[in-house]
């Protein structure tokens, strides 16, 4: 036995998720530990890296339905730590005429009661002259959309966290969750912690410490790259906003200048399928020559050498909706998982639901879309 303590609430892992709960859990007066495998701030999983989107636009209604409280919550951390996280820039969708990417899209905000504009081409380009598109292409403009920060939110929530007297131990891999016991325990390097319930959020391990549930999560290898601009004052935050392309089979998207001084840019999902043990998180060659043509096409300024290349994990569901949800054998156990690529501008959100569950049993937002039991599990 580590010691004789017993923790309101165990929170393993420290990414996204896991440091967004421990801090909302802390700073409601719950004793919390945080269990990290790795040492905090890692690049080893889905929350490192300079930026993510944050947008109302989806295809599913209760994305867009949650989407106000997630700014909301973000711009509350933002108070709380002092710091901007959130930077707006607004957002061109480019398609062709009709594509379901915008279309769908589009009939949601409308329903939402949310601003969104039609372009065309020529509107885009002389709106944002970095742009080269076919004169078939439609623009879906969302004045909303923007990017967090996320190494830096994933601190952040994780220094408050500790402010508020949660504890961190890093560098201590979790071996089991044994939610028959009671109170709860976690075991991980050779001792036992006790805690009134769990949060996992394990991200990409998440599978193998809830296997007894078969959950259908798969994690999928994802390259990035930031490529050197031209002319760099063009594609700063303010000059040059977040995008996304759907002109062609598939779906790229990315950001402007801030941190590392290129234009970053990737292709969203149809990764290859990986363990995240021993997955290879060096970029391939070939695939930046792929989004290098993608740049040199679309934006023919920004598609110099590479500044910098990563990868990251998606761990993905069947239908591409988040896992946020008890146990099904134990209320006491949460579990926040599968957040298939696009969960990150929901962390502060998250945080404050799954602090929610623990410290009230049910959260303030209608979580139905993300139970376990969709599933065949067990």
């Amino acid at each position: 036995m580590a010691e004789g303590k017993i923790y309101d609430a165990i929170v393993v892992g420290a990414g996204g998720m896991g440091s967004a709960a421990a801090y909302h859990l802390a700073r409601n007066g719950a004793e919390v530990l945080v269990i990290e495998q790795f040492a905090t701030g890692h690049a080893l999983g889905s929350s490192h890296g300079e930026t993510r989107a944050i947008r109302m636009l989806y295809d599913k209604e209760f994305y867009t339905r949650l989407m106000p409280s997630a700014y909301e919550e973000w711009r509350r951390l933002e108070a709380a730590a002092g710091d901007q996280l959130l930077y707006v820039t607004g957002s061109p969708v480019m398609a062709p005429e009709g594509h379901p990417h915008t279309v769908q899209r589009a009939a949601l905000l409308e329903q939402a009661g949310v601003a969104y504009e039609w372009w065309e081409p020529d509107q885009l380009m002389r709106r944002f002259p970095q742009f080269t598109v076919p004169p078939e292409t439609r623009v879906l403009w969302q004045p909303d959309t923007g990017f967090v920060l996320a190494s830096r939110s994933v601190a952040t929530h994780l220094e408050l966290a500790v402010r508020h007297g949660a504890e961190i131990r890093d560098r201590l891999p979790v071996d089991e969750i044994r939610w028959e016991a009671d109170p709860l325990e976690v075991a991980a390097g050779g001792a036992r912690y006790r805690g009134r319930a769990v949060v996992c959020a394990a991200g990409a391990w998440s599978g193998r410490l809830l296997a007894e549930l078969g959950l259908p999560l798969q994690v999928r290898r994802q390259q990035i790259a930031h490529f050197r601009p031209d002319d760099p004052e063009r594609y700063q935050v303010g000059v040059f906003p977040v995008y996304v392309d759907a002109t062609d089979a598939e779906v790229m998207y990315g950001f402007p200048l801030i941190g590392i001084p290129g234009v970053k840019v990737a292709r969203d999902g149809l990764g290859d399928l990986v363990s995240p043990d021993d997955c290879d998180r060096t970029p391939d060659e070939d695939h930046l020559e792929y989004l290098r043509d993608f740049m040199r096409r679309r934006i023919p300024g920004a598609a110099g050498e590479v500044v910098e290349a990563q990868v990251c994990l998606y761990t993905e569901t069947p239908d591409l909706d988040f896992i946020i949800d008890a146990h099904p054998d134990c209320p006491c156990l949460l579990i926040a998982a599968g957040f298939s690529g696009h969960g990150f501008k929901f962390t502060a959100l998250v945080g404050r639901l799954l602090s929610e569950m623990v410290l009230r049993g049910e959260p303030t937002a209608d979580l139905r879309p993300f139970r376990v039991d969709r599933f065949t599990v067990g």
